[in-house]
């Protein structure tokens, strides 16, 4: 547990880390039935159900002009109001290495409120 999810009120925290975008599909499938927040690379997308996200994610992947090696982090807790929430982060390498290369992206999705 980090400082930040203490402060927060963060409860049950459990993280989940993977390569490739296959864990996406889980956990988006967990939460049915809410709505999700997408931070694309030009647009930000609110209100979004399972298949609307889905739908957003896949123009946002194709409309990328270098092919990318993805990680997706997925972290889960409970706030304070004994709400689940889920956030995930995608995150894209265009090198072979892990240092820093200024085509990286990251894309983040969350569980709305």
């Amino acid at each position: 547990m980090s400082i930040v999810d203490w402060i927060k009120g963060r409860k049950n925290i459990t993280c989940d880390e993977a390569e490739g975008i296959h864990l996406i599909t889980h956990y988006v499938k967990k939460y049915e039935g809410r709505r999700f927040y997408l931070k694309g690379l030009k647009k930000n997308y609110s209100g979004l159900s399972d298949d609307e996200l889905f739908k957003k994610l896949q123009i946002e992947m194709n409309n990328m002009l270098v092919l990318y090696r993805y990680m997706t982090t997925v972290k889960q807790y409970k706030n304070r109001k004994g709400n689940s929430h889920c956030d995930i982060k995608i995150v894209g390498k265009a090198g072979m290495m892990n240092r820093y290369n200024m085509l990286d992206i990251e894309l983040d999705i969350k569980t709305e409120e």
